[in-house]
């Protein structure tokens, strides 16, 4: 029997109705669209990127125009027209009319106007780009934000909302109507920090067009490709590290909602107890399972006692063929390929200890290190624990650390073969580890690392007593010009200043490391988001030149420490919040720097961003005095005992 169709959607005369018409191909259009369109007395379209065929759907007689040659005020002359004597009106927009569709400007007008509109979604470019592609923007264990976003030209782009700044996310970034100022991007993503020459980019032109085409490349090349491909409209900027070709030969970064080992509402869970896959850490929600611990992976019956030993003195699983059951309380087996256990450990550990030739210890993990400040440690030793080798990870994931203790376990000999250790030289990694400093530019750490290895000289711009702790690594201490211009193979600059555009060239062989020093005081009406938070404190640190990753703490009244959004912010960007009582901040005026508020005195405080700014840092003064936004307060402070830094 025929399944009846469903009747049209029913439109009510008088009515605009703006209709995303997706990202080209008249076929991505949704059933209501259309229906909408075949029953418009006026289809007005922006024919500049809609293709015309969307005027086939219209009925015969109806009106089908084309906007592009007109200005804002005739096309809501033609709008009103239509509606105000009683016609369907079709607002015809690329892509979803949400995202750049120009459409508040209109609403606005039709409201002034007493014309009633109602909006129809469309599938954006962003979307459509994603499925040429064949790729998911949000990979559990990758990246799991995307930000669709522009670059300022003709049209600003508000504080906190610089290219710059959204990269320092780590998101996967769709960047519309920017693709003329390709080199500019590129140079605002590097800039970030959190992205490298080597970060994936895809450069999309017209999709789902019959002449769609699309470029593919890294942050190192795309400008050049871009260039010699002649895009200069129509064209979207993806940049993510889930664009990763690799990604594709690692099964591990799988999400909780299909996990057999995962249970919810609508399914148990079908592996049984002994099997080798772990239970996930993660959130439901996010799909993205912390590491943590220490997996011992065994594959003869002398290794897997040898696992078992070790896993009682370091606290870990240890992982057996079924085979060679063992029956240690932290032991778990496995069957089948022993790759496959590896791989399923991969992304959920934090220490990889594989008891195996080392031949196929680096089959099993080829494919699976992908960013070296979250891969876990890999240490690989023989079934009797002679020869323990510091594989992957060696200083960041502690690889080293962990076979020094093997080694010391099975009285062995720990084989360590990063070039400051086999030098005895300190390792600058673990040194920055240890001194709580945020690398700024952390693609230039390798580079530095290299170059002190190698005996080049390296120039150090830091105050006096960053010098002191630098002394091992016998850097010269130089100022800023004298690294600019100087013969110097690397540089290193520790400031919780960012770099000034004067210095910018620096970058290129310098690392930029951030101290943990400033205080963030805040102040903020009830019920303010965590959005409009973290916006006010971004727009100060970078009006005032300051760093982000340098934010040691957050601060602020008592009577706000339950503010939803507020804690929000502390929690995802893990800086502690601190909250003082009336008695301690109206205590704090010092030389009456403080400026009060009516807002705050309403509470019976001198204030709340200034002071407590000052309680949680110790300090005497403001490095930056209040600022005031719409609902929310913002000032700054240096820790006192923070060495002074040089003004970058």
């Amino acid at each position: 029997m025929d399944t009846p169709s469903p009747p049209p959607f029913p439109v009510t005369p008088g009515t605009v109705y703006f209709i995303g018409a997706g990202p080209g191909t008249p076929d991505l259009m949704t059933i209501r669209a259309r229906d909408i369109i075949a029953q418009s007395d006026l289809v007005l379209y922006a024919d500049s990127l809609v293709d015309s065929r969307v005027g086939t759907f219209a009925r015969p007689g109806a009106e089908v125009v084309g906007s592009r040659e007109m200005h804002l005020d005739e096309i809501v002359a033609q709008m009103v027209r239509v509606a105000q004597r009683g016609g369907v009106v079709a607002r015809v927009h690329s892509g979803d009319p949400a995202i750049y569709g120009a459409i508040h400007e209109q609403m606005v007008r039709l409201d002034a106007a007493g014309v009633p509109y109602e909006i129809v979604p469309g599938v954006s470019t962003v979307f459509a780009a994603a499925a040429r592609l064949k790729v998911e923007l949000t990979v559990p264990g990758v990246v799991q934000t995307v930000i669709l976003t522009r670059t300022a030209g003709r049209t600003s782009v508000p504080e906190g909302e610089r290219l710059a700044d959204l990269a320092r996310t780590g998101a996967s970034l769709a960047i519309f109507l920017s693709v003329t100022r390709i080199q500019q991007v590129v140079r605002d993503l590097l800039a970030g920090g959190r992205f490298t020459r080597e970060t994936p980019v895809a450069v999309l032109h017209r999709v789902s067009w019959p002449d769609e085409s699309c470029v593919l490349g890294t942050l190192g090349d795309i400008s050049e490709k871009v260039r010699a491909a002649g895009y200069t409209r129509q064209a979207l900027i993806l940049v993510s590290p889930a664009l990763d070709p690799a990604l594709r030969a690692m099964p591990n970064h799988t999400s909780n909602l299909y996990d057999a080992g995962y249970t919810h509402r609508f399914r148990r869970s079908v592996i049984p107890a002994h099997s080798a896959a772990p239970s996930r850490a993660g959130s439901q929600e996010t799909g993205g399972p912390s590491r943590e611990g220490t997996a011992i992976v065994a594959v003869t019956r002398a290794a897997g006692q040898l696992a078992q030993r070790l896993a009682t003195a370091l606290d870990a699983s240890a992982y057996l063929p079924s085979k060679h059951a063992g029956d240690g309380a932290a032991t778990q087996l496995y069957e089948g390929s022993v790759l496959t256990v590896i791989r399923e450990l991969w992304p959920r550990v934090a220490r990889l200890v594989l008891l195996m030739p080392i031949g196929l210890a680096v089959r099993a993990i080829g494919p699976l290190p992908h960013d070296k400040s979250n891969d876990p440690s890999v240490v690989v030793a023989d079934e009797q624990g002679r020869h323990v080798v510091a594989t992957l990870g060696g200083h960041i994931a502690g690889a080293n650390e962990l076979a020094r203790q093997i080694a010391a376990l099975t009285r062995g000999q720990a084989i360590l073969t990063t070039a400051s250790d086999v030098q005895g030289r300190p390792a600058l990694d673990l040194w920055i580890r240890e001194h709580d400093l945020v690398p700024g530019n952390p693609e230039r750490l390798t580079a530095v690392m290299a170059a002190l290895v190698n005996g080049e000289t390296i120039g150090s711009v830091a105050a006096p007593e960053w010098q002191k702790r630098l002394a091992p690594f016998e850097m010269l201490p130089v100022t800023l010009d004298e690294l600019m211009t100087g013969s110097y193979s690397a540089g290193l600059i520790i400031s919780d200043r960012l770099v000034g555009a004067a210095y910018a060239p620096l970058l290129a062989r310098t690392l930029l490391l951030h101290p943990r020093s400033l205080v963030v005081g805040i102040g903020c009406r009830r019920g303010t988001s965590a959005g409009e938070i973290e916006a006010a404190i971004s727009a100060t640190l970078a009006g005032a030149g300051l760093a982000e990753s340098s934010v040691a703490a957050l601060a602020t009244a008592t009577l706000k420490a339950d503010e939803a959004g507020l804690r929000s912010v502390a929690e995802r960007r893990g800086w502690p919040l601190h909250c003082y009582e009336a008695d301690a901040i109206n205590a704090a005026e010092i030389d009456g720097t403080l400026s009060p508020s009516a807002a705050t005195a309403r509470f019976g405080l001198h204030g709340v961003a200034e002071p407590c700014a000052l309680l949680a840092s110790g300090a005497a003064e403001l490095l930056v005095p209040k600022r005031t936004f719409t609902r929310v307060t913002v000032a700054v402070a240096r820790r006192r005992n923070a060495p002074q830094v040089v003004v970058a």
